[in-house]
């Protein structure tokens, strides 16, 4: 017989996964969710990054902040996922499509290999550090800020 903390667990994992019931491929309209949503976020990153400069040393400032708000994002839909239970295009178009076309890894190690190439590795691998730690930061900071929004407050269990 499974814990209560076990199954609080799978609930979660389900909750946040883009498909707790299977594979969702072969659904009318998953594709077309997820090219809209990355197509969005693709959109939506590229506007960002072109407005905020690099600085004077190369450090990709527009990318860095792209990511820090994608992780700042997944926290808050993370917090949503798990309280209620959205439509089946939710996931497909917000996590995979949106937020995989807006964030973007590639090119924080392309930020990461300019630096190296100008001979600023230091500053490189300070960049990816302070990538992960602070984009796990906002994760945290997101699903924190998401129990504070009204689906988390009607939620009995």
């Amino acid at each position: 017989m499974e814990s209560d903390e076990h199954l609080g667990r799978r609930e979660r994992a389900e909750a946040v996964s883009l498909h707790p019931h299977g594979p969702p491929a072969w659904q009318p309209g998953v594709f077309l969710d997820i090219a809209i949503g990355g197509a969005v976020g693709a959109l939506l990153r590229y506007l960002l990054t072109a407005a905020i400069p690099a600085s004077p040393t190369g450090v990709p400032w527009g990318i860095f902040t792209v990511n820090m708000i994608g992780c700042l994002l997944m926290g808050l839909l993370t917090s949503y996922l798990l309280v209620t239970r959205p439509r089946p295009f939710v996931r497909p178009f917000a996590v995979t499509g949106y937020l995989g076309g807006f964030t973007t890894f590639s090119h924080l190690i392309d930020g990461v290999h300019s630096l190296g190439d100008a001979g600023r590795w230091g500053l490189g691998v300070g960049y990816a550090v302070a990538s992960v730690v602070i984009g796990w930061i906002a994760v945290v900071a997101g699903l924190m800020l998401g129990k504070h929004l009204p689906h988390h407050r009607d939620r009995t269990v």
